[in-house]
């Protein structure tokens, strides 16, 4: 069997496991899946802190969802962080001052510092950190909280969605925002949850204190703070239920969304470099299953890319025997794996979808999302990776 045979083979291998493995995961906690752990019925001080840069056009609609919160309103301390906007973002803010609302004004310093600075600011035994241009269903409060009755817990992820749409673009999004929710949901099991995102997280307060706040220079700060969260041996619990929703504003068009992604493939990357040290049994299932699994990934999209350049630039007429065959339907070990691979592909698309009951996608998007998007945002995140690499060659 020669090299070529072997990756082959191994690339297959694993797909197929790991979407075998994560389904069977979700089978097996079905009956938990939407369920929220039982809550005391405590409702105690919980500061929302939101960073706002420009955000003018979406401010007004965040801080209304606030408002119409379910939850006391003696009990919620906002803090909106001006952080710099050079459009009418502190002005929209300061309108809702009335109603308690706090906001400050500072340098631009980046999403991190801003963050900081609320969090330094905040009163509450729980801190919520919110995007500005997202905003939440009523009950999120309600149906994130319980989580905490769990003392190791110290963060919770809510139901982060896109609102339903007729742009193909946004409906793209919408399905792979499932699709990571899903995966969140999963690895919560497993106590490795790999991020805290930005539209909406619960922090409890005390643990900023511990592990100290968001790295003010890191791509993706929200991911790391949920990595740092771990390092320290702490739990985070993800919601799916529909109580727990908040909605937030994609990309509208490819360049804003290939430039979001640069940066959660650069950021991503950097931060699983920087805690590879906890490939370790101290850190559980975090650091021996979720971090390599990660770079097991990321390996097997390079020999993806590999196999494939070499068949073209090396074996053009192999490449095109190959997709002869294909096209007339001849069964060979590579097309079966290779049919293999892509039913595991759907299998996994349907179990994500279908898992949210309450949403509901029009078939030709998720056909589209399988034959074009999936593959070629894939595709781009491999280009990144490739060229973030190849930036970093030197120090690592």
């Amino acid at each position: 069997m020669e090299l070529i045979d072997i990756l082959n083979y191994s690339v297959a291998f694993f797909t197929i496991y790991t979407t075998v493995f994560f389904l069977l995961l979700f089978f097996k906690y079905k009956k938990d899946y939407y369920a929220t752990p039982k809550w005391s019925g405590a409702t105690p001080l919980v500061s929302i802190v939101i960073p706002a840069y420009n955000e003018e056009k979406y401010i007004k609609k965040c801080l209304d969802s606030i408002l119409a919160l379910d939850y006391p309103r003696e009990k919620l301390d906002v803090i909106v962080v001006d952080d710099g906007s050079t459009d009418r973002t502190a002005v929209v803010a300061k309108e809702y001052e009335k109603y308690g609302v706090r906001v400050f004004s500072k340098r631009n310093a980046g999403k991190g510092a801003a963050l900081n600075y609320g969090i330094e600011r905040a009163r509450g035994e729980f801190i919520a950190t919110m995007d500005a241009d997202s905003y939440v269903t009523p009950k999120v409060i309600k149906a994130l909280l319980p989580y905490f009755e769990d003392h190791e817990v110290m963060a919770v992820t809510p139901a982060v969605k896109i609102a339903p749409s007729n742009s193909a673009i946004r409906e793209f999004q919408r399905i792979e925002y499932l699709m990571i929710l899903f995966s969140r949901k999963l690895l919560s099991y497993l106590d490795s949850v790999p991020v805290t995102p930005g539209p909406f997280s619960i922090f409890r307060a005390s643990v900023f204190k511990e592990v100290g706040g968001f790295d003010e220079h890191n791509l993706v700060e929200d991911q790391e703070i949920a990595m740092r969260i771990q390092q320290h041996n702490y739990k985070i619990r993800s919601s799916v239920s529909d109580d727990s929703t908040v909605y937030t504003e994609p990309p509208d068009n490819i360049g804003d969304l290939l430039r979001q992604r640069v940066r959660w493939q650069r950021g991503g990357i950097r931060n699983y470099w920087k805690y590879r040290f906890m490939i370790k049994p101290e850190f559980g299932n975090y650091g021996m299953f979720f971090i390599p699994l990660n770079f097991a990934t990321l390996s097997a999209f390079f020999i993806v890319l590999g196999l494939l350049l070499n068949a073209i630039f090396n074996n053009p007429f192999y490449t095109r025997y190959i997709l002869l065959e294909s096209m007339v339907l001849s069964f060979n070990m590579f097309t079966v794996i290779g049919v293999v691979v892509l039913l595991m592909s759907f299998v996994w698309l349907y179990a994500a979808v279908s898992s949210f009951k309450s949403e509901r996608i029009k078939l030709r998007y998720i056909l589209l999302f399988m034959i074009f998007y999936w593959y070629l945002m894939v595709c781009y995140n491999v280009l990144m990776a490739v060229a973030e690499i190849r930036r970093e060659k030197t120090s690592w």
